[in-house]
């Protein structure tokens, strides 16, 4: 099986971390194969929204897996198969992977099942909705062993908590439970256990039905102005917001309130 999984669902696409025996660490492959899956999500005009999760009912993703992960980066073993070999021919993959890389514009929704730690905290902070089970808990503890948090969260948190918080994060390395998450701004919203996954899709299921040329508009440009002046900024704006008016989609919505009925959207 792989370490990830890929699964499309209509037009939405569901990743999942798939090593439920060990807490969903990510293996040398694991990285190829969510670059893969981004790339899927990215370049497939079917899919509108994609959904990342982990398998099982205690981990989301607690970072990567040392025992092999390592070796394989210092050179103390070689590389296994094509992924590995992918992974060690090319130097962006893992970027790619944790989407430190190229923006991806099209939404994504995350389902935090249980321990999101290390890499799957730093994962989790390049979606864009965060549901999390009440059993959830987050934490970069990296510093607890001498190392950073360097897959995008000494960057990213900062960006997306108040200011205390985030170092408190970054800098304790102890773990925060769900409802601090909630308090914090970390996650969206926090439902129970049993509920994780019906409400992950049906918030999926909502935005994948927006016209997409509009939803990928407002990423794009809320993540593409983050650091740039104001009046870049609302230039930017303004460019997305002609762009979006001339489209199909936006002559199909106000058509389709006017005569009652729910809006065909088609991404043109």
């Amino acid at each position: 099986m792989p370490d990830v999984l890929f699964e499309q669902r209509g037009d939405i696409a569901l990743i999942t971390f798939n090593r439920p025996h060990a807490h969903n660490t990510l293996t040398p492959t694991a990285f190829v194969e969510l670059a893969d899956a981004w790339t899927e999500v990215r370049n497939n005009p079917a899919i509108r929204v994609g959904v990342l999760t982990g398998a099982g009912d205690t981990d989301f993703c607690c970072g990567g897996d040392l025992g092999l992960l390592i070796p394989l980066l210092t050179g103390a073993r070689s590389a296994e198969g094509p992924l590995e070999q992918r992974l060690m021919a090319d130097p962006n993959i893992a970027a790619a992977g944790l989407l430190r890389g190229e923006h991806l514009y099209k939404p994504l929704v995350a389902a935090v099942n249980g321990l999101a730690l290390g890499g799957g905290c730093e994962l989790l902070q390049a979606t864009d909705v965060r549901i999390a089970s009440s059993s959830a808990q987050f934490g970069l503890p990296e510093p607890k062993v001498g190392v950073v948090p360097g897959a995008g969260s000494m960057v990213r948190l900062a960006r997306q908590l108040p200011y205390a918080h985030a170092m408190r994060l970054l800098m304790t390395g102890e773990p925060i439970d769900a409802q601090t998450a909630l308090a914090w701004g970390l996650v969206s919203e926090v439902v129970a256990p049993g509920l994780l996954q019906d409400r992950a899709m049906a918030l999926a299921r909502r935005i994948a039905d927006n016209a997409p040329l509009a939803v990928q508009a407002i990423k794009r440009t809320v993540l593409d102005s983050h650091t740039e002046a104001w009046v870049d900024a609302f230039a930017r704006e303004d460019r997305a917001s002609t762009l979006v008016m001339r489209s199909k989609d936006a002559r199909e919505g106000p058509r389709a309130f006017k005569e009652k009925r729910i809006p065909v959207f088609h991404g043109e």
